[in-house]
Formats: structure tokens, sequence, C-alpha cells
């Protein structure tokens, strides 16, 4: 199974590793990780300060980076309720 990991702002600057362990985790159940390299924001500060069009284009970026994984993980629920 290959998994697309979305890696949060928070993951990245403040608790990396979340992300090493979900990566670990995932790995042992047997999937295949990847987290594109390409990938930014979840959209959510542009959400929540009403920028619909900066809000749409992280959207359709999302999806374009995303897109023929079997599945999305991101572990943040903030972040995966805006996507």
């Amino acid at each position: 199974m290959r998994v697309g990991l979305l890696v949060t702002c928070l993951v990245d600057v403040m608790r990396p590793e979340i992300g090493f362990s979900t990566i670990k985790l995932l790995e042992a159940a047997g999937c295949e990780v990847v987290a594109p390299e390409s990938q930014t924001c979840c959209g959510q500060p542009a959400y929540s300060a009403g920028n619909r069009d900066a809000t749409r284009a992280l959207a359709e970026k999302f999806l374009d980076e995303f897109e023929g994984f079997d599945y999305i993980i991101i572990p943040s629920g903030s972040c995966a309720w805006v996507r």
C-alpha cells in the first residue's frame, strides 16, 4: 500500500518526531510512505483569514501532489479538516 504523508507545519517546525514516528508506524504496517518534497501548507491560515483564492490554489496544489496514493496520512486533525 502506497501512502502519501502530508507533513504539517507544526510537525515540520515544532514536532518533527511526530512525522518520524508516523513513518515508522506506517512502514511497520507494510506501507510504502512518500512525503512529496513539493508539498506546502495545508491552507488553513489562508482559509481562516478568508483568502479564498489562496485557499483554492493550495487545495489544487495538494490534489496534484497527492494524486495516485492509496491513502493520504495527515497527522493533524485541523489540517486534515481543511483538506
